[in-house]
């Protein structure tokens, strides 16, 4: 799962119980994406991060339904291990898997972020888009750089304040989703901290988050409608028209970036 429902799932368990979360998961199975991106961005990323490095072998945490595994796929020629702990949109992945022919080169795990690996396992490249924050970009970082060879990168996304003073309106908003955005300066600096040495980064376009919003915008009205579940589905409708009017009123104050990084000696 991506972006801000790995956030949500993480926050609503406790807040909302079980059933919203089976709501949210239901939601997004009928959309090819769940966060801000596109085939474009992922390849822009990817060449960042293949420049004068040879990709042999990628893990994909918090793959969700795979619309990125794909393309990392189509892009590298390598293979690639898709981690994620939510069955539905596995299912889903390892249909696009089956569709694309790509059974030999893409594997799939059902398996939370922080499992341990087998001793002596590495990948050339790190791959997470959105998902890091679930367990914590630090703890992720710290984490993984045992998982990639000397000099192996590590590419990631992650929400970022881009106004330097964001309004307060827009600041409890993120808040009170469980959301602490940093600036971009503050990340590399931690990526250092963590003994990476940062490549390059860079905001998304704002069409990447039409990608995400305009198919959600349009399903929400007929999924509320059809779901098992009104109070649940009115609930989980009435948070995403919020953080529509969110983005509506303030994308000029925050946004995601891409980060990419290799492992430093």
């Amino acid at each position: 799962m991506l972006m801000m429902e790995q956030r949500r799932i993480v926050t609503w368990v406790g807040t909302y119980g079980g059933e919203s979360v089976e709501a949210i998961i239901d939601l997004f199975l009928g959309l090819e994406r769940m966060a801000p991106g596109s085939l474009e961005t992922t390849a822009k990323a990817f060449q960042v991060a293949a420049q004068d490095y040879d990709i042999e072998k990628i893990v994909e945490f918090g793959c969700g339904s795979g619309v990125s595994t794909i393309e990392l796929a189509r892009l590298s020629g390598a293979p690639i291990i898709g981690v994620d702990n939510c069955a539905p949109f596995l299912a889903q992945l390892k249909q696009k898997i089956a569709q694309a022919g790509l059974d030999q080169q893409i594997q799939v795990r059902e398996q939370s972020m922080e499992v341990a690996w087998r001793k002596g396992t590495c990948f050339d490249l790190i791959w997470c888009e959105g998902s890091a924050y679930a367990i914590g970009l630090e703890n992720a970082l710290q984490r993984w750089r045992e998982l990639l060879k000397p000099g192996g990168r590590i590419a990631l996304s992650d929400l970022v304040w881009i106004d330097t003073d964001p309004d307060a309106e827009v600041q409890e908003y993120w808040q009170n989703q469980g959301v602490t955005l940093c600036y971009p300066n503050d990340t590399l600096a931690l990526f250092s901290s963590q003994g990476y040495q940062v490549v390059d980064y860079f905001i998304f376009p704002e069409s990447d988050w039409q990608n995400y919003y305009q198919p959600l915008r349009a399903r929400l009205p007929r999924w509320k409608a059809e779901y098992s579940y009104p109070e649940n589905a009115g609930a989980i409708d009435q948070l995403f028209q919020e953080e529509l009017r969110m983005y509506d009123q303030f994308k000029a104050q925050y946004g995601y970036a891409f980060f990419i990084a290799q492992r430093a000696p």
